[in-house]
């Protein structure tokens, strides 16, 4: 199974998001009751994850140049299949934001600022998810 480059290109965003919440994420569970009233270590988090996305993507993409040397051009099939992806993921924000606002407003656990972070971090990095996965099953479909 070979993949092309756009592919490739999604399956690196699908792994950063995975690895982002593996890595990152299990901060912002352990702090949800600190509310996050530290601001130096919350900088410094803040930091390390600029500074981990910044070197996953310039080393991820430079390998990527290198291996695959063609141009990529986008054509209506590019289009067709961004835009079905980014619906969907527009879609699964709208609900997580519904879900968010319920959360919220049923459960006395989220009034402090480290379980708000917490649960939003993770509907975003859900709906990132399965909108690249769904973007990459359409250019292995179509």
């Amino acid at each position: 199974m070979s993949l092309s480059k756009k592919e490739t290109s999604i399956l690196i965003e699908v792994v950063f998001s995975i690895s982002f919440g593996f890595i990152f994420l299990p901060f912002f569970y352990v702090n949800q009751g600190d509310d996050l009233i530290s601001i130096n270590n919350l900088i410094r988090k803040i930091t390390s994850i600029i500074i981990f996305a910044v070197l996953y993507f310039s080393i991820a993409y430079a390998v990527l140049e290198l291996i695959f040397k063609t141009k990529t051009t986008v054509d209506e099939r590019d289009d067709m299949i961004n835009s079905k992806s980014y619906k969907l993921g527009y879609l699964l924000y709208e609900l997580s934001l519904f879900v968010f606002i319920g959360m919220l407003l049923s459960n006395s656990i989220l009034l402090n600022t480290g379980g708000i972070i917490f649960l939003i971090i993770s509907l975003l990095l859900f709906v990132s998810i399965i909108k690249s996965i769904y973007q990459l099953y359409l250019y292995r479909t179509f």
